[in-house]
């Protein structure tokens, strides 16, 4: 009675199928005999030739071992519920706290309607391109996995789980990843893929950070002393300072000096699950931190952000081209156009479809693309470049877009914080003097321009080598020349020659360069050293007498720094005039009676003494009330 039931079921099944239009899979199965499990789990196919309904119901079974070829009509293959991958309902990482050293279990929930063939893992230790696999054991429906201790690092890993039923159709989970706690004695900046991997050299200034979540970020438990030094930025009063704690993806300076190479050891933490990082960007320069202890790719579009830049990576102190690469303990700048705080997704591993030999990729960096390139008819770009026997400066530029304007705007960048003596270019783009940029863009619907040149060399360690290079061409028309206003001599060649700088100037060496058509260049050339004083001077104040306020004229040849002081006849100091450096040309002061405190002074006699370079001359003034 059963065996008929069993004959009279398919067949119901199949004619039932026919009838509302179902279609048919037919498969070739070579599994073991069936069980007495209704369901269809492992095992469920005897040999031989199965055809089922897209129901998921036996239409078929012939356990001859002779083929059958059915491929029209009816008997097509169908994407019922059959031919589904398998689900994954549950993947976790079943051990609440992980250690560095220490192995993990894993655990998973998968469900298929054609019954669970196999499962593994896949673990890939971070920055690592190697992908290793575990085989996850059943038990019921539970599977589980352990990843071996040796496996359990600082860098960190991820892990998806691959499952596969009994018609080979295969599922993959996402990633998961979870911190690990590491001990003091166990994280170094020794390692390949560090921004010092040979350790941070005394005696230079270098951008560090430090790679996960400190238990104790309190610098005091470092044991830092006058040999051993951090700094931070207080954007706020801009100035630097010593800080009491150390931040998670924070850039900080740091110099030492003891007698050799040193590595950084933090202490025991954290390391970050290996997952989005935000990073918060406000407007202006900001100091970045890896925050991970794998190099993490990162693109940024420039056009809304500018780096990141490092300093002090190679031979030469300086600061880097844009990188592409965050290094772990690596400090670094970017600058935020914008005028609103800004978060980038720092991805230090992405999912990507792959074979069965790559299923993860630790080289993927997000990409933010928010506005147009930088790029339009006529629009061109300039990079100049200093070089000196252990300074560097190659970040610098100047040229004309279709996004900026004559004033300060958002092609226009401030130069970077530099906590001590280096060699940089300065860009004056308002012509007052103050050389505070080290990108200046302008609009591009002017042809004609000057740029103010100024190199700063704190330190002075032989010639300094300027150069030009061409990033976008100018027009064929336009005519680009340098004006050397320490030697006033014009150079139309500066595309292909450069300057070499080997006078000592203990407050910067100033040029202009001159862009535009020929006879805009030549006239302005000539204006520009027609108009430089060809000596220190000290004119007489007038008017002399004076009662309310008299005016000092002088002359600088050169840029200098200039001191005018006011004394009494018996030689005390009365006022303080000027105390500052200023550009060349013709100036002037106004003396209005008041001493360094407010105060009026009384009727009498004043000397002016002033001081320029190696210049020094006085004036006598008579105040009469």
């Amino acid at each position: 009675m059963n065996n008929a039931i069993h004959r009279i079921i398919p067949v119901f099944l199949l004619l039932m199928q026919i009838v509302i239009g179902q279609d048919y899979q037919m498969r070739m199965s070579s599994f073991s005999a069936m069980s007495n499990n209704s369901t269809y789990s492992e095992g469920w196919w005897d040999d031989g030739v199965h055809i089922r309904g897209s129901l998921g119901a036996p239409v078929i079974s012939q356990s001859t071992g002779a083929g059958v070829g059915l491929t029209s009509g009816f008997w097509v293959v169908t994407q019922g519920f059959y031919t589904e991958p398998p689900t994954v309902e549950q993947f976790i990482i079943m051990d609440e706290e992980l250690n560095v050293g220490e192995g993990v279990n894993l655990s998973a929930k998968f469900s298929d309607f054609n019954g669970i063939l196999n499962a593994k893992i896949y673990v890939n230790i971070g920055g690592e391109d190697s992908v290793l696999s575990f085989p996850m054991e059943r038990t019921d429906s539970t599977f589980t996995a352990f990843i071996p201790d040796s496996l359990v690092k600082i860098e960190n890993f991820i892990v998806s789980a691959e499952v596969v039923d009994s018609l080979s159709y295969a599922s993959r989970s996402s990633y998961l990843t979870a911190p690990v706690r590491f001990g003091a004695d166990e994280p170094t900046s020794r390692v390949d893929d560090s921004a010092y991997p040979l350790g941070i050299p005394d005696e230079k200034w270098r951008l560090v950070s430090f790679p996960g979540e400190l238990e104790n970020g309190t610098l005091t438990s470092k044991g830092l002393n006058t040999k051993h030094i951090f700094y931070s930025r207080d954007w706020e009063n801009n100035e630097w300072f010593v800080p009491d704690t150390l931040y998670l993806g924070e850039a900080y300076w740091f110099k030492h000096m003891y007698d050799k190479d040193i590595d950084f050891t933090p202490g025991a933490g954290v390391s970050l699950a290996l997952e989005e990082y935000d990073m918060e960007l406000f407007p202006g320069w900001n100091f970045i931190g890896n925050p991970f202890f794998i190099s993490v790719p990162i693109t940024l579009d420039q056009g809304d952000f500018y780096g990141p830049i490092s300093y002090g990576m190679d031979d030469k102190n300086g600061w880097s081209e844009v990188v592409s690469e965050m290094q772990p303990w690596g400090g670094y700048l970017i600058y935020n156009y914008t005028d609103t705080l800004q978060i980038v997704e720092l991805k230090p591993t992405s999912l990507v479809e792959a074979d069965s030999d790559t299923m993860f990729s630790l080289n993927q960096g997000r990409q933010i693309s928010k506005l147009p390139p930088r790029v339009a008819l006529n629009s061109w770009r300039l990079r100049i470049s200093a070089d000196s026997e252990h300074y560097f400066d190659h970040n610098n530029y100047i040229g004309r877009d279709f996004r900026s304007t004559e004033g300060l705007d958002q092609g226009d960048i401030y130069e970077p914080p530099m906590i001590d003596g280096h060699l940089a270019v300065g860009l004056s783009p308002e012509s007052d003097g103050g050389y505070y940029h080290t990108t200046d863009i302008r609009s591009i619907n002017e042809t004609n321009g000057v740029w103010d040149l100024r190199v700063l060399a704190g330190k002075k360690d032989g010639p300094v080598d300027v150069q030009f290079h061409s990033v976008k061409e100018p027009p064929e028309n336009i005519v680009i020349a340098l004006v050397d206003l320490q030697n006033r001599t014009a150079n139309r060649d500066i595309m292909e020659t450069g300057i070499i700088i080997s006078e000592k100037s203990t407050v910067g060496y100033d040029m202009k360069v001159v862009i535009g058509q020929s006879d805009f260049v030549e006239n302005e050339i000539q204006r520009i050293l027609d108009g430089m004083p060809t000596q220190y001077t000290l004119g007489y104040n007038y008017p002399n007498p004076f009662n309310a306020n008299t005016r000092l004229d002088y002359s600088l040849p050169v840029r200098s720094h200039v001191s005018i002081r006011l004394y009494n006849m018996l030689g005390q100091e009365v006022a303080v005039l000027m105390n500052e450096e200023q550009p060349y040309g013709n100036r002037y002061v106004i003396w209005d009676g008041l001493n360094n405190q407010g105060n009026a002074v009384a009727s009498g006699v004043y000397l002016a003494e002033f001081k320029a370079g190696s210049f020094l001359a006085t004036r006598k003034m008579i105040l009469m009330k």
